[in-house]
């Protein structure tokens, strides 16, 4: 089967709306500025964004054995989250694989070279205690 480009449709397009501002002598010019509204133009736009991609990704060759395949992946590796700076601690989520919930950590970071990169294999210094949750 031949596809002709007048077979495809693509996402919408987002309006361009250009507004200008001058910052310390610097004029930086946003085209979008109006989707900081969150009116009904732009959540119209979101939705067909969503409607496009969804489109698109459902006609995928083997998209059930990717999904299958990427969950797999997905489960393998520890996940890490929320994280949040307190003085010199470093408070964080995470999640082991397999594992139904996630556990509350805590870096105590010591201070941090001027890079933030310390020479022990790229790690910032410090050490992580184990919390339970």
């Amino acid at each position: 089967m031949i596809m002709r480009m007048s077979d495809i449709s693509g996402p919408p397009i987002a309006r361009v709306d250009v507004v200008r501002d001058v910052h310390h002598g610097i004029t930086l010019d946003d085209a979008y500025r109006w989707m900081e509204a969150d009116g009904e133009e732009f959540h119209r736009w979101l939705d067909g964004q969503a409607s496009h991609a969804r489109e698109q990704l459902d006609t995928l060759p083997r998209r059930e054995e990717l999904l299958t395949r990427t969950r797999e992946l997905g489960g393998a590796l520890p996940q890490y989250s929320d994280f949040t700076l307190a003085g010199d601690r470093i408070f964080y989520l995470a999640r082991e694989p397999g594992a139904s919930r996630c556990r509350i950590l805590v870096h105590i970071t010591g201070k941090f070279p001027a890079d933030g990169i310390s020479p022990r294999k790229g790690r910032p210094p410090g050490r992580t205690v184990r919390t339970g949750v």
